[in-house]
C-alpha cells in the first residue's frame, strides 16, 4: 500500500508547484493554464460529449488496428522463434522496417489507401506489427532447448511443442510486446489523427491549437496519458495472472503454501475451454471467405469485417454453450463421451453459468448485429434472427434439430451458404448468387465434420434416443454420405471453376485432395469411436485448410487484377 501512495507523491507535488505558479503570475496564463482551469475544462467536455466522441473514435480506431496486426505478429513471430527457415526468410525484413519512424510511413500510405479510416488502421498495424513480432520470436527463441526436449520424449511434435512449451515459455516475452504494442499503437494514432485530423483525440488537439484553446489541448493530453496508464496498468494484472511466477521472483523470498491458481487466469482458462475456440474455424472462415470475396467485388470495410468476424464468433460460442447445456440436460453428454465439452462434464463450470455465459455470446453477437442492421440494412436482421434461433433451437426444445436428423442440414445452411453470403452483403449491400454457390463447398465440409462426430457416436446416440443422419442410415450408408460430403466439395468446386463461377485460383484448396483420401480411408477402415475421434479432428483440419486456401485464392485473384 505504502509504494502505492508512493507512485502519486511526484504528480500531486507537480500539480500544487503549478498551481501555484500560475497564480503568482510567474506562468503565463495564456501558456499554462493552472490545474484547476485545466479540470475545470476537462469537465465541461465531458459534459457536452465532445471528449466522450473523440476518445471512443481513438480507441475503436486503436482496437481495430491493433488487433488487425496483432494475431499475424503472434504467428510469425512464433513462426520465426520455433523454424529457423522462416527465421531466414522474415527476421531480416521484419528487423530492417522495425526501426523506420512510422509516422514518417503516413503519406506513403495515405497515396495507397487515401484519407479515410483505412489508412489509419493501416499505420497502426504497420506499428505494432514489427514490435510484437520481434518480442514474440526473441522469446520463443530463448526457451531452454531441455523443455523442447522433455516434451518430445513425452510424445510432443509439431504445433504440440508450439503450444504445450513455445508460448507458455515465451509468455513473458509475448506480454511485454504486447503491452509495448498497445502503448505504441495509442502514440502512433493520436499522431496519426494530428496529420489526418478527422475525429479523436488527435484532431480535438488540432482543432484546439488552431483557435488557440491551451486549456483544451492540456485536457485532451490528460486523457491520452490517462489511457496510456490504464492500458499498462491492465496489462501488468494481466501477466500477474497469467504468469505469477515472474512477479514472484520480484519479491522476497518467503514460505508459503502451494497457491491457488489465480482467480483471472482459471477464468479464462475455463471459459476458454467451454466455448470450444477450436471450433471457431467453422464461422471464421466462411465469413473471411465471403468478405474477401466482396473485395473482389470491390467492395471493402476494415470496421465492418471486424465487427462482423467478431459478431459471428459470438454467436457461434453462443451456440456451443446452448448446445452443451442442453446435451447435458438430456444425458446426451456425460463424463465418459469423447466430446470436447469438458468444462460442463468435469465441474469446471454449473450448468447454470453455461447457459448463461451462452446466453452473454448471443446476446453480445446480437448487439453488434443491431449496428450492422442500423448501417446495413433489414435482410442483416433476418439472416441474424434465423441464425440465433438455428443456434439456440440445434438442441435445445423437443424437436432439436441434433435430435431430429436435421443437425447437418443446419450447418451446412447457416456455416455454408448463410454465413458466406451475409459477411458479404454486409460489405456490398446486395445478393450475389454466385456467392451463394461459391460457399457450397466450405458448407459440405463443415456438414462432413458434424456428419463425423454423429458416426463416432452413434452408438451413444442411439441409447439415449438422439436420431441422427447417422443412426438413421446405419453405419454403412453412413460412410458414403461421408463420402459425398467430402468429395462433393471437391467436385462443387471444380464445377465453379469450369463454369467461370469461382475464379481459378481458387483451384489452390485441390491440395489438401492427400489429406481427404486419408480421411476418406479412415472412415471406410474403422468403426470405433477412438478411431473416429481422429476422424472428427481431421475433418475440421480439413475445413480449415480448404477454406483457407480458396480464401487465398480470391485474394490472389484480387492481386492479379490490380497487376
Amino acid at each position: 500500500m505504502r509504494n502505492r501512495l508512493l507512485n502519486f507523491v511526484s504528480p500531486l507535488v507537480l500539480l500544487i508547484v503549478w498551481e501555484a505558479l500560475v497564480v503568482s503570475g510567474v506562468l503565463d496564463r495564456r501558456f499554462f493554464p493552472a490545474p484547476s482551469e485545466i479540470l475545470t475544462r476537462l469537465v465541461e467536455l465531458l459534459d457536452d460529449g465532445t471528449m466522450v466522441t473523440a476518445t471512443v473514435v481513438t480507441l475503436r480506431r486503436m482496437a481495430v488496428g491493433f488487433i488487425l496486426a496483432l494475431i499475424p505478429a503472434l504467428l510469425i513471430g512464433v513462426m520465426m522463434g520455433i523454424n529457423r527457415t522462416a527465421r531466414l526468410l522474415f527476421a531480416p525484413l521484419v528487423s530492417a522496417l522495425y526501426p523506420v519512424p512510422k509516422i514518417a510511413l503516413v503519406p506513403m500510405v495515405v497515396i495507397l489507401f487515401g484519407i479515410g479510416e483505412e489508412s489509419k488502421y493501416a499505420i497502426i498495424v504497420i506499428s505494432v506489427f514489427f514490435l510484437v513480432a520481434l518480442n514474440t520470436m526473441a522469446g520463443v527463441l530463448n526457451v531452454d532447448e531441455k523443455y523442447f526436449e522433455i516434451a518430445r520424449n513425452n510424445g510432443a511434435a509439431g504445433w504440440d511443442l508450439v503450444w504445450t512449451v513455445a508460448i507458455p515459455a515465451a509468455l513473458p516475452s509475448i506480454l511485454t510486446g504486447i503491452n509495448l504494442g498497445l502503448g505504441f499503437s495509442l502514440t502512433v494514432i493520436v499522431g496519426t489523427e494530428l496529420l489526418l485530423p478527422q475525429g479523436g483525440l488527435g484532431a480535438l488537439l488540432w482543432q484546439s491549437y488552431q483557435i488557440y484553446d491551451i486549456a483544451t489541448i492540456f485536457a485532451a493530453l490528460i486523457v491520452v496519458a490517462i489511457l496510456g496508464w490504464g492500458f499498462n496498468a491492465i496489462m501488468l494484472e494481466i501477466e500477474r495472472q497469467l504468469i505469477p511466477w515472474r512477479m514472484a521472483e520480484t519479491r522476497p523470498a518467503r514460505s508459503r503454501t502451494l497457491e491457488e491458481e489465480p482467480r483471472m487466469r482459471r477464468f479464462v482458462r475455463t471459459w476458454w475451454l467451454a466455448v470450444r475456440p477450436f471450433s471457431f474455424t467453422a464461422s471464421v472462415t466462411p465469413v473471411v471467405l465471403g468478405s474477401v470475396l466482396a473485395a473482389y467485388d470491390g467492395y471493402w470495410s476494415w470496421l465492418l469485417f471486424v465487427i462482423t468476424l467478431v459478431g459471428s464468433v459470438s454467436i457461434h460460442a453462443g451456440a456451443n454453450l446452448i448446445n452443451d447445456y442442453y446435451d447435458w440436460k438430456k444425458g446426451t453428454d456425460t463424463p465418459d463421451s469423447l466430446g470436447p465439452n469438458r468444462a460442463l462434464q468435469d465441474g469446471m463450470l454449473t450448468h447454470r453459468q453455461v447457459f448463461w455465459g451462452g446466453v452473454f455470446c448471443f446476446a453480445l453477437g446480437s448487439v453488434l448485429g443491431i449496428y450492422l442492421v442500423a448501417t446495413r440494412g433489414l435482410f442483416i436482421l433476418w439472416l441474424g434472427i434465423f441464425s440465433v434461433l438455428a443456434g439456440w433451437f440445434y438442441t435445445a426444445g423437443p424437436a432439436a434439430f441434433a435430435y431430429t436428423g436435421l443437425g447437418e442440414i443446419v450447418v451446412f445452411i447457416f456455416m455454408g451458404p448463410v454465413m458466406v453470403l451475409g459477411s458479404y452483403y454486409v460489405m456490398a449491400q446486395n445478393v450475389s448468387w454466385n456467392v451463394v454457390l461459391i460457399s457450397l463447398p466450405v458448407g459440405l465440409l463443415v456438414s462432413a465434420i458434424l456428419h463425423a462426430n454423429n458416426m463416432r457416436d452413434i452408438d451413444d446416440d442411439l441409447a439415449n434416443n438422439k436420431r441422427t443422419l447417422a443412426n438413421i442410415f446405419g453405419r454403412k450408408a453412413s460412410r458414403w454420405e461421408y463420402y459425398l460430403l467430402v468429395g462433393g466439395s471437391y467436385v462443387v468446386l471444380v464445377l465453379l471453376v469450369l463454369m467461370n463461377i469461382a475464379p481459378w485460383f481458387m483451384l489452390l484448396a485441390l491440395l489438401t485432395l492427400p489429406a481427404a483420401f486419408k480421411l476418406i480411408q479412415t472412415a471406410t477402415l474403422y468403426e470405433t469411436p477412438a478411431r473416429l475421434n481422429g476422424l472428427v479432428r481431421g475433418t475440421a483440419k480439413l475445413h480449415e485448410r480448404f477454406g483457407w486456401l480458396m480464401i487465398a485464392g480470391a485474394l490472389a485473384a484480387i492481386v492479379a487484377e490490380v497487376v
